[in-house]
């Protein structure tokens, strides 16, 4: 066929012509155009006069068909960027000003916990995997800077031409900083977009390497209207519905770029001569060469704000079904979860449960009660789920935590059997004699119980290891001097008194002592921290993270010791380990916000406990 279509194409052009001038303009010898010319001839391709001493070749109707058929098949062969990882970074471009707001889109707040577009977005990437995010901005971009704080996993780039310059432009700023992270592959997206979860999912999970987020088109007054060719990938962008030929979705503001991908962006942006140009038609014009998927998402409840009146309708209408949507999505995931882990069992109710780090459910099922945690962000790199799983099975089979159902040390997921007439306790009903006396009673079990753990929780190296991963994020003022110390006074004190190596729980919060109000039963649950530790840091934790006074101390301590004196150092000690937690629990919480957590206070609250309670015991002792 390729023979017969260059001498076509060639007479198409030139329909007045001798064979030896085919032969030169095609490549074809002089004896196989003949040859061609009578097949085609005969074929009904075209048709043969004469006009002077030259051949008049005629191509018939047939034999543009032919042409037009052909061409059109090439035209649909798009070559194939290579294959790259799941994306770790994104570029989140927010550099336009609306006119209409007195500060960026993305600042503005959604929700009843007053969060605002950026801080979802960057949830969300967190959520789903992203560990990094580029922040490109232009307009009040100190405003952004002000907002995004202390925060490691944001690299804010200001584009000073952002009145006069695309998202195009915002975009081709990120390349030195992605390089620099390795990037393979990366998520853009623009700041103005409120959406779900499984948005960010979808292009995470789909093996494309150029592709863009389509949805079905909503009617806004800026939808970006998508169409595409035989093989899904996306032929035209326009806003102009009389462009498009089939309209099949709406581009959302999210693609996903490789790093090669991007190579061709930029060397088409290179030579560009519109500065206003749009990173979705740059991608677009690459994608006549490249395969540029798109990647439909049905039925996704997302939002733009472009003006006043669409904020209005994100707060009105289209947030609250995100949010309703995305409980949905949990719950779901927590069935489909226990379903995993319980095949057959029928589940009769699935109800939220809280969490902070992580997030629980209480699942009724045809077996019985369960709770079931799901892990949350972050804490892969804070626990080691392997001393997790293998500790909370010893202390269930020691009567100590609940029945552990399942644990899996790679994914974080756990399941445990609900506690009947469960009480959670509270600094307040903690300090309550009867629960103190259980409280005494449980810890008391546990420090001299014969269990034997396989790790040890040293709080002087949890430390250094939480202040490795903060990055650049800056501590509080003063902590150098509380540091040096924390490792040169402490420590070598702590080992001189003698440091006791028992079994320990170190996390002696009151929501982890669990009550069945009718029987009186107490229960130590969540053993993420586990380990071998001196027994006096589980009841330093006990008095400080439930504001026990002097007084509570003491009648603990009666408890706790069955009527004996304390041990001449336990003060001492207790007071070390007090200073010790504010110190790690401090940088614990400023590596957590700065992943875009908030806590508020209790980071530098906790952090300037330490500095009193360390002046006390240089004074004291």
């Amino acid at each position: 066929m390729e023979p017969l279509f260059l001498l076509l194409s060639a007479l198409s052009t030139t329909p007045v012509v001798d064979q030896r001038t085919l032969s030169s303009v095609t490549g074809i010898s002089v004896g196989k155009v003949n040859a061609l010319i009578r097949q085609a001839e005969s074929e009904g391709y075209l048709l043969t006069g004469r006009e002077g001493k030259k051949s008049r070749l005629t191509l018939t109707e047939k034999g543009h068909k032919l042409l037009e058929t052909t061409l059109i098949k090439r035209s649909g062969v798009k070559l194939s960027l290579s294959p790259s990882a799941k994306p770790s970074a994104a570029v989140i471009l927010a550099g336009g000003k609306r006119e209409a707001f007195d500060m960026p889109v993305c600042l503005q707040t959604i929700g009843d916990s007053g969060q605002t577009l950026l801080d979802r977005m960057l949830g969300v990437l967190s959520s789903c995997g992203i560990e990094r995010t580029i922040l490109v901005t232009g307009w009040q971009d100190q405003a952004i800077r002000r907002h995004i704080g202390s925060r490691t996993d944001v690299t804010v780039l200001h584009n000073d031409r952002y009145k006069w310059n695309g998202t195009m432009s915002g975009l081709a700023l990120a390349e030195d900083t992605l390089k620099s992270w390795n990037a393979d592959s990366f998520l853009v997206l623009k700041s103005d977009l409120v959406f779900e979860q499984r948005a960010v999912s979808a292009l995470m999970e789909t093996d494309a390497p150029f592709s863009a987020l389509l949805t079905a088109p909503g009617g806004g007054s800026d939808e970006l209207l998508a169409e595409l060719d035989e093989d899904g990938s996306i032929f035209r962008f326009s806003k102009d519905i009389r462009q498009i030929n089939r309209v099949q979705g709406e581009m959302t503001g999210i693609a996903r770029v490789s790093m090669e991908g991007y190579q061709r962006m930029l060397e088409y942006f290179s030579r560009n001569l519109n500065p206003l140009i749009s990173y979705e038609y740059v991608m677009e014009s690459v994608g006549r060469i490249y395969r540029f998927s798109g990647v439909m998402v049905d039925d996704l409840c997302w939002g733009k704000i472009e003006s006043p009146a669409d904020y209005k309708e994100l707060l009105r209408l289209t947030y609250p079904r995100i949010e309703r949507k995305e409980r949905q999505m949990q719950e779901k995931l927590a069935r489909d979860t226990l379903a995993q882990i319980l095949p057959g069992d029928p589940i009769e109710e699935v109800e939220f449960a809280g969490g902070l780090t992580n997030t629980n459910y209480l699942i009724k099922a045809g077996s019985g009660k369960y709770i079931l945690r799901l892990p949350g962000r972050m804490t892969e790199t804070m626990i080691d789920r392997k001393n997790e799983k293998r500790n909370a099975q010893i202390a269930s089979d020691y009567g100590l935590n609940c029945r552990l159902v399942y644990c899996n040390a790679d994914t974080g997921v756990k399941l445990s059997a609900y506690i009947e007439n469960a009480e959670t306790l509270t600094p307040r009903t903690l300090r309550l004699e009867e629960n103190m006396a259980l409280a005494a009673e449980i810890l008391g079990k546990l420090h001299r119980s014969d269990i034997v753990w396989e790790n040890r929780f040293d709080a002087f190296e949890e430390a250094k290891r939480y202040e490795a991963l903060l990055g650049g994020a800056s501590m509080y003022e003063g902590f150098p001097s509380l540091k040096r110390k924390v490792y040169a006074l402490l420590r070598p004190r702590l080992i001189e008194l003698g440091w006791d190596q028992l079994p320990c729980h170190n996390d002696l919060v009151a929501a982890n002592l669990v009550k069945n109000s009718v029987t009186g039963r107490i229960y130590l649950i969540d053993w993420e921290y586990s380990g071998t530790n001196d027994p006096m840091f589980d009841i330093a934790a006990l008095f400080l993270e439930n504001d026990f006074s002097p007084e509570d101390e003491e009648l603990f301590f009666h408890y706790y010791y069955e009527g004996r004196p304390a041990p001449e150092n336990a003060r001492e000690k207790i007071l070390i380990f007090k200073i010790l937690q504010d110190y790690l629990w401090s940088i614990w919480t400023v590596l957590k916000e700065s992943r875009g957590d908030d806590f508020g206070t209790y980071g530098h609250d906790r952090f300037t406990r330490a500095q009193k309670n360390i002046a006390l015991w240089e004074s004291k002792f």
